[in-house]
């Protein structure tokens, strides 16, 4: 086979072109339901292959608590380190492996009955780059699995503490 018998079978199939087109073009619309049909599908099965690998990546995290100590006063480079900590801590997870559903970063500012305390959730594979603190004046602690997500607090507008002790006592 020549150089001159590719370039020839080249020059053929394009000139075939219009005609393969007009033949792609009738099939599809004799058969776009079929084609609708399965796009709808692979768009479901993708969906739910993508819920699936997250469900275990969400279930699968880590929390760890940073706590101020009474001198913190961090310097806005000291911020911004901080933040770039966190973003690599995000990007350090694999998106191809997993869905970025499950890479999401969490912050939280937090005070349950004392001081301020930060605390950062993320993914199981970026807990060595969570573990790593970016502030100096500050102590880094693990988060238990129940403390992870903090019981929101009652609140009620138009209502009167209840006594426990109940009418009787108040007149009495």
């Amino acid at each position: 086979m020549t150089t001159n018998d590719v370039i020839d079978g080249l020059i053929g199939v394009a000139g075939d072109l219009p005609e393969i087109a007009q033949n792609t073009e009738d099939w599809a619309l004799a058969n776009l339901w079929w084609a609708a049909c399965l796009a709808l599908l692979l768009v479901l099965v993708l969906s739910t292959v993508q819920r699936l690998m997250s469900r275990s990546t969400l279930r699968d995290r880590r929390a760890f608590e940073v706590l101020p100590t009474t001198g913190f006063d961090p310097a806005l480079e000291d911020v911004l380190r901080f933040a770039k900590q966190i973003a690599t801590a995000q990007r350090s997870t694999s998106r191809w492996a997993l869905p970025a559903r499950g890479t999401a970063m969490r912050v939280r500012l937090m005070s349950v009955g004392g001081p301020l305390t930060l605390q950062i959730e993320g993914p199981a594979r970026a807990t060595t780059v969570l573990r790593h603190q970016g502030y100096a004046q500050c102590e880094l602690r693990a988060v238990n699995g129940e403390e992870s997500t903090p019981s929101r607090p009652e609140i009620r507008l138009g209502v009167s503490p209840r006594n426990d002790a109940g009418p009787a006592a108040a007149t009495a």
